[in-house]
């Protein structure tokens, strides 16, 4: 296990630990992070496959047409997978000791339709698989810069599960997607739960466009809450190289050049151990006042940062 800021006593019973791609996978981070967990640990025991067509839109969704091992062609229909590990610990077992034995994942594809059903159908199965706490991971687009380390928030609902891990309440209200809905019904069904949220720059985001820099901080988050060891060489790399290729394109944007040198003094600011509230209010006043030569606001058009 990993030297971790958070108590052991969160890593003993069985996790569930869920991301789907959709809504709230920006740069599917998230998604990737915990397939990547699975991949890892081994989980590879498929408890649980939802693909009923109930749940999906296949005009939002569509099937893929693909060969299979066999050289045979297949069609691979959306579907979220629950996977545990091989050799299970049992609920005693798990409940005593962490283990990565006592460690389950819930991906795949968001579902469009019938949210209620489908949340009720993922509960059930947490009761049935006597999971006893869920790890909701998500990712969004954010004014944050790509030269900076990737920020993972965590918050909890649940009083108890705040004061065991010294994090705080969220104080978001607005849309929310079928993680959120996941982790209401969990903890009415008497399950702890945290959620887990990677911040990403918002313009390095496009179709395809993945965020293997924000994959790596939500794997470490993961790995110092849940008490694991992995090698992160691989991913180092990976993220050295995509933040290389992003420097890149934003040399070649004068607009985007002052944006991203605006966000970069900010999160300094922000960081600072001197940082206080009025400093932060400055900041942010200087940021809004932008170049007084031109009154222009230093983002870049076209590219506003998602609210």
């Amino acid at each position: 296990m990993t030297d971790s800021e958070f108590p052991a006593d969160f890593r003993a019973g069985r996790t569930l630990v869920l991301s789907l791609l959709g809504w709230s996978d920006a740069g599917e981070a998230a998604s990737e992070a915990v397939r990547d967990l699975g991949r890892r640990l081994g989980i590879a025991r498929v408890v649980h496959r939802i693909d009923d067509e109930a749940y999906f839109d296949y005009a939002a969704h569509r099937p893929r047409s693909e060969f299979d091992e066999h050289g045979e062609r297949v069609i691979r229909w959306p579907s979220t997978v629950l996977a545990g590990p091989v050799r299970p610990q049992s609920p005693d077992e798990a409940a005593m000791a962490p283990g990565e034995s006592r460690i389950y994942t819930l991906t795949g594809t968001e579902p469009t339709l019938r949210w209620r059903s489908y949340v009720e159908e993922v509960v059930e199965r947490c009761r049935s698989e006597r999971i006893t706490r869920l790890v909701i991971v998500g990712a969004l687009l954010a004014d944050a810069p790509h030269t900076r380390d990737i920020q993972v928030f965590l918050t909890s609902d649940q009083p108890e599960v705040r004061e065991e891990l010294g994090i705080e309440a969220s104080k978001y209200e607005g849309p929310t997607g079928v993680p959120g809905v996941i982790a209401d019904a969990a903890r009415r069904a008497g399950i702890q739960v945290v959620s887990m949220w990677a911040s990403v720059p918002h313009y390095t985001s496009g179709p395809d466009t993945a965020s293997p820099k924000a994959h790596l901080a939500v794997l470490d988050e993961l790995a110092k809450l849940l008490g694991f060891e992995f090698e992160r060489e691989e991913l180092v790399e990976k993220a050295s190289v995509w933040e290389r290729q992003v420097t890149e394109a934003v040399e070649a944007d004068e607009d985007l050049q002052t944006y991203v040198r605006y966000l970069e003094e900010a999160r300094d600011v922000v960081d600072s151990e001197a940082a206080t509230g009025d400093a932060i209010a400055a900041e942010f006043e200087r940021f809004l006042a932008a170049d007084d030569s031109d009154d222009e606001d230093p983002r870049p058009r076209g590219n506003e940062p998602r609210s």
